[in-house]
């Protein structure tokens, strides 16, 4: 299944599978959403599948969000599992 990206405002919103053949257009528009605005929400609420490659570059999003002082969350039933593997990672 394809990935449907949706934005309003400062939230990203997901539908479909987010894997590997995904991953390139979502972490490109994410890019745009995240230079235009300090909070970004992305909402994964209709996600599917995430796969191993899409949750490193989740964690990469993250780490460059915090980086660079913005403010990156998530959304969904899923996110917690997402946050738990933030939690681990070395950021500085």
């Amino acid at each position: 299944m394809a990935l449907t990206i949706t934005q309003q405002d400062n939230t990203i919103f997901l539908e479909g599978t987010l894997n590997n053949s995904t991953i390139k257009n979502f972490k490109t528009h994410f890019g745009f959403v995240l230079n235009a605005h300090a909070s970004v929400t992305l909402n994964i609420e209709k996600v599917t599948e995430i796969d191993n490659s899409s949750m490193i570059t989740l964690k990469e999003i993250y780490r460059n969000a915090v980086l660079n002082n913005n403010l990156f969350f998530v959304a969904g039933p899923r996110s917690e599992e997402i946050y738990e593997d933030f939690q681990f990672m070395n950021i500085a």
